[in-house]
């Protein structure tokens, strides 16, 4: 437990903040296509990625806290592991776009940036499903072991 929290809620809290930044980025991309002017469209597309960098930048928080312990407790499946790959590359160019370092901010690498977005957040998704249910399997056993000792 972590601030009154299960593992359960904190992977809760991740998973929506990442589909914040999946709908954020979505929203961004939108405000530049509908922009009759292309340099505010880019602007207002900027601004809006970056909030979204910023929920995804916030939900790496309690993604760590839940992979380290499954890494400590040595039951991180293989997909941990790559995702975490995945995550820290698409974190390392997403910085670079927010920073301003315009020699990177071109369509093709903002494209590739998108495509590990999308690995990266696919993956944690799958990973969610998996522990979700796994995690609440064993809750319910627990309870039902707990309710077959009150009987005796």
């Amino acid at each position: 437990m972590v601030m009154g929290m299960g593992i359960n809620q904190l992977r809760e809290i991740s998973l929506g903040l990442q589909v914040s930044t999946l709908l954020t980025y979505i929203f961004g991309f939108t405000a530049l296509k509908l922009s009759s002017l292309k340099k505010d469209g880019i602007l207002r597309h900027g601004r809006i990625n970056t909030v979204g960098y910023t929920l995804g930048a916030l939900s790496l928080l309690f993604m760590l806290y839940s992979g380290i312990r499954l890494i400590i407790a040595r039951a991180a499946p293989l997909i941990l592991y790559i995702h975490g790959f995945f995550g820290i590359i698409t974190l390392a160019l997403s910085s670079l776009f927010v920073a301003n370092r315009w020699s990177w901010k071109t369509v093709r690498n903002m494209r590739i940036l998108v495509l590990l977005f999308l690995s990266t957040f696919s993956g944690g998704v799958y990973m969610f499903s998996k522990f979700y249910k796994r995690d609440a399997a064993a809750k319910k056993r627990s309870i039902k072991k707990k309710l077959a000792a009150k009987r005796y």
